[in-house]
């Protein structure tokens, strides 16, 4: 577990109503940096620094103004007292391919998780394992109908549920209960 001092980005976010509702994750280009990416950026600050040492060691400098190619999808919990976010980090150096639907544009990969639980300006950031990242020819909104990562929270348990599904059918081993709080 690291500790850190980080800002979430939006205090004055609303409650998440509901948490235990599936929802569709939430997907963020961190190639360029930018405020509204500020918070899975620092989640990755380390792995992101370690991605664009690996593609200047290849001699690739096409990303000096910016990162080397590495996006994220995320699930983010808002409470009174503290907010949880969930994510997972797709760069080309930390995942491994697990599926390609080349009917549905999919390509499954299986990355690096994290979980980051902010109360005030502190965060704790646990490593979650793998996680299962979508990419989608069309990009993330392609077809959510058909396929698409889905999170949810169980208040009980306070385990984040995660899922996904790739041209209507559920995907193996990418369903997984992560607790936030481990024994």
């Amino acid at each position: 577990m690291m500790m850190a001092n980080l800002s979430i980005g939006a205090h004055a976010q609303s409650l998440t109503p509901d948490p235990g509702t599936w929802r569709p994750m939430s997907y963020a280009n961190l190639q360029k940096p930018s405020p509204q990416s500020a918070t899975y950026s620092d989640i990755w600050k380390d792995a992101i620094d370690a991605n664009n040492r690996a593609y200047k060691a290849r001699g690739d400098q096409r990303f000096s103004d910016g990162n080397a190619p590495v996006s994220e999808a995320h699930f983010v919990i808002w409470s009174s007292g503290r907010s949880v976010v969930l994510s997972v980090l797709n760069t080309a150096i930390a995942c491994s391919i697990k599926q390609v639907a080349p009917d549905a544009g999919a390509t499954v990969k299986l990355c690096p998780m994290r979980i980051a639980i902010y109360e005030g300006l502190q965060v704790r950031t646990m490593d979650g394992g793998s996680g299962c990242f979508l990419e989608l020819e069309g990009g993330p909104l392609s077809d959510r109908e058909a396929s698409a990562a889905y999170a949810s929270y169980d208040i009980a348990s306070k385990t984040v549920k995660i899922g996904m599904i790739v041209n209507h059918q559920a995907v193996d081993e990418c369903s997984k209960s992560i607790p936030l709080y481990p024994q």
